[in-house]
């Protein structure tokens, strides 16, 4: 990957890298300012938020679209860079978000949060492990010519192993129309755990763990019984466990079966 591209495609599908699908490697809003200590299945992640805060999910939006292109541009092979070069009217139009001066700040302090904020682990990336901490990006700087700017962002190492692995998914194409924060982290938990089975099962700590989000489990499972439904899963609780169901026919059906079930017990 040398020099940069730009990130001027007028569509292309969703991707998310599997990572922070996985971990909870954002925060669900601002106020995160402590570290994050994760272990699960000898697997340990310690994530240091910058001045800023921790990086949230919000701001994991200037990642996904950066990482959209680059997989567009590497399926259409088309010379790639850890470099890019996006408009910030484009992203905020790409991600549904408005384009008063506000917004424009806000993509401006969430790359300063990206950048800040530290994860040190020892999973591995395409085989490879980093010793070192890592940011969520490499690096960035405004550049201006003929009145017009754009943002050039740098992907770090761990981001470019996970591109040239294919270790990527695409996520939904409304997964921008998720308001809330909560839902978007549930929805990638969910596409990550339950993409081409039709039916998965994961344990309520579990997935309040994943989810990165501090509850009392019986607050949290009351969320999720609420909710039973995000993008094209559906949920249902079922004594500690919850189970995802994909809206596919199988899907439909399993979740079916479940429901005259449950209603026999009762």
């Amino acid at each position: 990957m040398t020099g940069y591209m730009k990130c001027s495609m007028t569509h292309v599908s969703l991707k998310s890298d599997m990572f922070s699908m996985v971990w909870p490697v954002f925060a669900l809003d601002g106020k995160s300012k402590d570290a994050l200590d994760f272990l699960y299945k000898g697997v340990s992640i310690k994530i240091v938020p910058s001045v800023l805060g921790r990086a949230t999910i919000k701001d994991k939006e200037i990642l996904i679209y950066c990482l959209s292109h680059i997989m567009a541009a590497k399926n259409a092979k088309l010379e790639l860079s850890n470099t890019v070069c996006f408009n910030t009217y484009d992203l905020l139009k790409a991600t549904g978000r408005g384009t008063s001066g506000k917004e424009y700040k806000l993509v401006e302090k969430a790359l300063y949060r990206l950048a800040g904020t530290l994860i040190t682990t020892d999973y591995r990336f395409n085989g490879r492990r980093f010793l070192e901490s890592m940011g969520l990006i490499e690096g960035f700087k405004l550049i201006e010519d003929s009145g017009l700017s754009c943002w050039q962002v740098t992907l770090p190492d761990w981001l470019v192993e996970t591109i040239d692995d294919n270790d990527v998914l695409t996520l939904h194409e409304d997964y921008f129309q998720l308001s809330k924060p909560f839902d978007r982290r549930l929805y990638e938990v969910c596409r990550k755990r339950c993409g081409r089975p039709s039916k998965q099962v994961i344990r309520l700590d579990n997935l309040r763990e994943r989810i990165g989000i501090k509850l009392p489990l019986s607050a949290f499972k009351n969320r999720i019984q609420k909710l039973k439904k995000v993008l094209d899963y559906r949920l249902r609780v079922e004594s500690d466990n919850v189970l995802i169901f994909r809206d596919t026919e199988s899907g439909r059906k399993q979740l079916t079966k479940f429901e005259i079930e449950r209603l026999r017990k009762e």
